[in-house]
């Protein structure tokens, strides 16, 4: 992955009604839920290409099919692990 699409990837999150959290943390990161709500939180010192990585492992939980993603982004949705 030569280009980070961090952006579109928030994007997602933001119209899928994920909140986004970027704090400081010894932590990997990933999806959890506090209060009911979906929350992916991340390492606000980690590099953009992890950061992606942490919203793309998380994404991938989620029903996307019928969301409109642009097709890079859903490429890389698709051939994430």
């Amino acid at each position: 992955m030569s280009k980070s699409y961090l952006k579109e990837f928030e994007e997602l999150c933001s119209k899928l009604d994920i909140e986004v959290r970027y704090e400081r943390t010894q932590a990997r990161g990933g999806l959890c839920k506090i209060n009911g709500k979906n929350v992916i939180i991340v390492d606000k010192k980690a590099s953009d290409f992890y950061k992606q990585s942490i919203l793309v492992k998380a994404l991938k939980s989620f029903k996307l099919d019928d969301i409109h993603i642009k097709p890079k982004v859903r490429e890389i949705l698709e051939d994430a692990v």
